[in-house]
């Protein structure tokens, strides 16, 4: 085997990773027995891990709602690197192939995991017993991470570490919530909210063929948006953003990143008759819909959960194409609690980075 990105047998006996021992405490980084690698795995040196908001919900003790205690736990979901090793069975990866780890693990065998939508397994949900990585399972804020050679995309070498990384959630929202909304060259696409979401999702609506409106209240935003290739922005935060969206015209498609309620109650005035709302944005405060609103104009509002190794894979093709890149910050895997701590203060732009190698 080619052991070129393989630490010598005395090295690997142990890692560096960011820990969360338990939630509502400090990250640790410290010493931990490297992954095991099975037949099917690939063992990933990892390059770049992304930072998600949902990290920030994991330290601050959101799987304990939900019935889960993983811990201590390995975050981090946007994982990027060099396969470092492959199991006996792995064909079709080699040592030193650049890939991006797929993190939402289905069972494989249901309707869903069949049609490749493993992002909503059912026999996960009915067994209580979701599958990712750096939620429940361990991720990527350490120097290596094993994972089924199947879930291991592969990079294109145009796009480098720290720009991928991001893809694999933020990008990958952005993108599956408009191809599930049937985001069709020439409609209006709207953005509500530009951040570490929103960004992304301005480049990839222009590239699908879209004119673009991006909406924020933020004016160093609207300027940034701007930059990325909105057509037209809005400066708007709560209701009123609706209302000035269908001054402008209306949207064929809301994209919301947005938890605030308001706003998104208000962007469904800004849908076109047949238009679309989706979200994509996690909170469970309750949104006041009247039913008249959706079928007077047969509006529809959806979710979207994520995207599935398809959709991954065509995003990377779509951003090595019109060279698609979030805006980033990079971290130590030793800064890991300052880059959360950025994250949580709003500060970072726009999505933050940890480099474990």
């Amino acid at each position: 085997m080619n052991r070129r990105f393989l630490k010598n047998q005395k090295e690997r006996e142990i890692m560096k990773a960011a820990v969360l021992e338990q939630a509502q405490n400090p990250i640790v980084v410290k010493n931990v027995p490297d992954p095991s690698v099975g037949v099917n795995d690939v063992l990933i040196k990892v390059r770049a891990c992304g930072v998600c908001h949902t990290d920030l919900h994991i330290v601050d003790g959101m799987l304990a709602a939900f019935g889960y205690d993983p811990f201590p736990l390995i975050m981090g979901h946007e994982i990027v690197g060099e396969v470092a090793q492959v199991g006996s069975e792995v064909t079709h990866l080699k040592p030193g192939d650049r890939v991006g780890a797929y993190w939402q693990f289905g069972c494989g065998h249901c309707h869903y995991c069949r049609s490749g939508k493993e992002q909503t397994c059912i026999t996960n949900s009915r067994t209580h017993n979701i599958r990712h990585a750096g939620v429940t399972l361990p991720g990527g804020y350490a120097e290596y991470f094993t994972v089924a050679a199947d879930y291991a995309i592969p990079l294109p070498d145009a796009i480098e570490f720290v720009d991928a990384a991001p893809f694999l959630c933020a990008g990958l929202t952005m993108y599956a919530g408009f191809k599930n909304a049937a985001l069709r060259p020439g409609q209006r696409a709207a953005i509500l909210g530009i951040g570490g979401l929103g960004h992304l999702a301005i480049p990839i609506a222009k590239a699908m063929g879209a004119e673009v409106i991006a909406i924020t209240s933020t004016e160093s935003k609207q300027t940034t948006a701007k930059q990325l290739g909105a057509d037209h922005t809005i400066n708007g935060a709560g209701a009123e953003a609706g209302s000035k969206l269908l001054a402008m015209g209306g949207a064929d498609v809301v994209l919301s990143t947005t938890l605030n309620t308001e706003a998104i109650n208000g962007a469904i005035h800004g849908l076109l008759p047949q238009g679309t709302l989706v979200l994509t944005a996690l909170t469970a405060d309750p949104l006041p819909i009247i039913p008249v609103q959706l079928l007077a104009y047969e509006k529809r509002i959806i979710g979207s959960l994520i995207g599935t190794r398809l959709d991954f894979q065509e995003l990377l093709h779509l951003a090595a194409q019109h060279n698609i890149r979030p805006m980033t910050e990079c971290y130590a895997l030793d800064d890991v609690n300052t880059a959360h701590a950025r994250l949580r203060e709003g500060k970072v732009r726009y999505r933050a980075v940890l480099t474990p190698n």
